[in-house]
């Protein structure tokens, strides 16, 4: 996987992280990312300058050294937060039967935590 398809990746998972459609992204930042160009970005078609990495960064929330493959944490230095589900959908590491896996343990330990009244 080349460079370009690792950040497209992560940009993609983190997207889909949040819910979000690429519409809604389009829509979110009022047309300045349009839904055909992060679609290319996401695919590793086209090279993503690095302003615009840096304002999808801000806009997802995350660090453009996640972006970038050069830390695991997605945690950008403006929230302080780790977005786990993030990480684990992002990491180019695991196959798409692996992460629906993890997803599934996090959501029953969600779920276990609902019960004990923790979250």
């Amino acid at each position: 996987m080349t460079f370009q398809n690792q950040v497209g990746a992560r940009l993609r998972h983190l997207r889909e992280s949040k819910g979000m459609s690429r519409r809604e992204v389009q829509t979110a930042t009022s047309g300045t990312v349009k839904e055909s160009i992060l679609a290319m970005y996401e695919s590793g078609r086209r090279r993503i300058p690095t302003p615009r990495l840096k304002d999808l960064a801000d806009f997802y929330g995350a660090s453009l050294s996640f972006l970038m493959g050069e830390t695991l944490s997605v945690a950008s230095p403006t929230n302080g937060t780790v977005d786990i589900e993030a990480l684990l959908k992002s990491d180019p590491k695991y196959s798409d039967e692996e992460r629906e896996l993890l997803m599934h343990v996090l959501d029953i330990i969600k779920a276990k935590r609902r019960a004990e009244g923790r979250g």
